[in-house]
């Protein structure tokens, strides 16, 4: 089946084109998906890009407020753990926790 655009364009050249009606509501339809689609996009930081005809999303790396409060609970808990118990591994988990953080200012 074609696109929604391709058919609406070709709609008043065609012998046996469907009723405008069917035609129209079909369209509002997918007006209303894109719609919904942007808002949701709009929720959450995402970057929308068309480049020949496709569209791409790439989240961006943000945080919440909510988020952030939490890993720095998280980061404050490993750096405690490394210290008191000389643990490495709760070092490393330190050492991702504040790169994240660095990185999502």
């Amino acid at each position: 089946m074609d696109d929604i655009t391709t058919r609406l364009r070709r709609w008043t050249h065609d012998a046996d084109a469907v009723p405008a009606s069917d035609l129209m509501d079909e369209a509002a339809d997918e007006i209303e998906r894109l719609r919904e689609a942007i808002r949701r996009f709009s929720e959450q930081d995402a970057t929308l890009s068309v480049q020949g005809g496709n569209v791409t999303v790439t989240m961006d790396a943000t945080l919440t407020d909510a988020e952030r409060e939490a890993i720095r609970e998280a980061l404050a808990g490993a750096e405690q753990d490394a210290r008191l118990f000389a643990d490495a591994a709760a070092a490393k988990d330190a050492v991702a926790l504040r790169g994240l953080l660095d990185r999502t200012k």
